[in-house]
């Protein structure tokens, strides 16, 4: 591989892992602290691509997160998620729609639950974790 093709292959990596982290604000109003909101993560579908499993998050409460936003920030109360549930080796993907409640100053992960030989996701559930 030539040198200027594989600079361009660095840069290209980077900036998807750059945008793959960018948060959403899924509220109306001024960005608020993080003490008055709650964070919901999700896999970055570019970077778990080797991952035996990812969670990839789709839309909150009817509004479609755009390529690379993997995590969004919500007022406490009960959202709607769509979220893709892959398994790379396999080709599967489900697709399930989870209603969750969340608080103030948490943070929170798209958590998988896999069926029998990794056929597909039986469940996706939301789990609270440490800061």
């Amino acid at each position: 591989m030539k040198p200027a093709a594989r600079l361009w292959n660095f840069v290209a990596l980077g900036a998807l892992a750059l945008t793959g982290c960018m948060t959403a604000q899924v509220y109306e109003g001024e960005r608020r602290p993080r003490s008055e909101v709650a964070l919901i993560s999700g896999d970055v579908a570019a970077i778990s691509a080797n991952a035996p499993v990812s969670v990839i998050l789709r839309r909150v409460d009817g509004i479609t997160l755009r390529v690379g936003q993997s995590s969004v920030e919500v007022l406490p109360g009960t959202h709607t998620l769509l979220v893709d549930c892959r398994i790379p080796e396999t080709g599967a993907v489900t697709r399930h729609s989870i209603e969750v409640e969340v608080f103030e100053g948490r943070s929170y992960r798209l958590v998988a639950e896999t069926g029998p030989g990794l056929q597909g996701c039986s469940s996706v559930r939301l789990e609270a974790s440490d800061d």
